[in-house]
């Protein structure tokens, strides 16, 4: 079975952002003026860049083609797959930050019942994201939907008992927040909210910043605890 340029692009580009268009052309066997007008569009589109022959793509543009080939309706395990999961989490970040969010990724900490960690801590005046960065995308049971859901909401708790490493990251006004559960993923998912934690498209996630209110009722909001004695944890 053929494979889609588009896709050995991603895959190729998965651990190293540069290759040759003669590299691409061999991996697919196939006809080069073919491949050679398939990446002129994508040039256009932005989507990846071309410069005598060197064919370059940066995390951003890799994001951006994988949540079209998905929209498109390619295999969304096979995109997945050309995905490194660092990838999300740095999309995601830079995202958050372009919109006027602070963020921590990899907060690893200590609770009462053991060490946790939140791949993606967001935060502006109004909303405090704890976000969990998930490979991978439609398909999920609700059962297994409910575990991932309910994973997060007890990092969440956990991580609502150290107000002191909330400090510490540059959260302000930490006895006031509420932490609100989130999880991320590649494609729409079947359920966009799962025992009040929203489960968000990575292609959706801007308007899920702009449509999101800290007061909704629908959704997992934990408050931060001023009286939780964390201090001597790490």
């Amino acid at each position: 079975m053929q494979t889609d340029p588009e896709i050995k692009l991603l895959e190729l580009t998965r651990n190293k952002n540069r290759i040759t268009f003669e590299e691409l052309a061999q991996h697919l066997h196939t006809h080069t003026d073919i491949l050679a007008k398939k990446l002129e569009k994508l040039t256009e589109e932005k989507l990846v860049n071309s410069h005598e022959g060197i064919l370059e793509m940066d995390t951003a543009q890799r994001m951006r083609l994988a949540e079209r080939l998905v929209h498109e309706g390619h295999d969304p395990q096979k995109v997945s797959r050309t995905l490194d999961w660092r990838e999300f989490e740095e999309f995601a970040g830079e995202s958050l930050e372009l919109n006027g969010f602070q963020t921590a990724k990899h907060v690893v900490f200590k609770s009462r019942i053991g060490k946790r960690e939140i791949d993606l801590l967001a935060w502006n005046d109004s909303l405090l994201l704890v976000i969990d960065c998930k490979h991978w995308s439609r398909g999920l049971s609700r059962s297994r939907a409910r575990q991932v859901a309910q994973a997060q909401v007890e990092r969440a708790k956990a991580l609502a008992e150290r107000i002191d490493l909330l400090k510490r990251r540059g959260v302000s006004n930490c006895e006031n927040r509420f932490l609100m559960p989130t999880i991320l993923c590649l494609s729409e998912p079947r359920e966009r909210v799962v025992d009040g934690v929203p489960i968000v498209a990575v292609s959706k996630l801007i308007s899920f910043l702009y449509g999101v209110s800290p007061m909704d009722e629908n959704l997992r909001s934990i408050p931060v605890n001023p009286q939780a004695g964390q201090s001597t944890l790490m």
